[in-house]
């Protein structure tokens, strides 16, 4: 399985990569911090599963959903934020989003993958 994390907080993205490598210590797990990143590394990894942060330095996460959803139908989408606001969670499952949890939630986003 591939997975692609985005988010600008470095201790998350170590802490989410920790907690995946005890579900699956061969999981292939790339990082990005921004929207650029993000972009290049899903052209070039074409991951099955996408970790994905709202509010990024550069851009909106939502607008990634978007664009790795029409790149690739079939990938999952899983939403992580500070921001779990009903506005954002509507929009986020509308536009294609598989889960939608808060940064607090680390445990039910691992389970979805296990």
């Amino acid at each position: 399985m591939k997975i692609m994390i985005v988010d600008d907080s470095k201790l998350l993205q170590t802490r989410l990569i920790n907690a995946l490598r005890k579900v699956d210590e061969y999981m292939s797990i790339s990082q990005a911090s921004s929207c650029k990143e993000a972009t290049d590394l899903f052209s070039l990894n074409c991951p099955d599963t996408v970790i994905l942060d709202i509010a990024l330095p550069d851009g909106s996460g939502i607008n990634l959903l978007q664009r790795f959803k029409k790149e690739a139908p079939a990938v999952h989408i899983i939403m992580l934020t500070n921001y779990p606001t009903e506005e954002f969670i509507k929009d986020c499952m509308e536009l294609g989003a598989d889960y939608f949890f808060d940064k607090s939630e680390i445990n039910g986003l691992i389970n979805t993958i296990k």
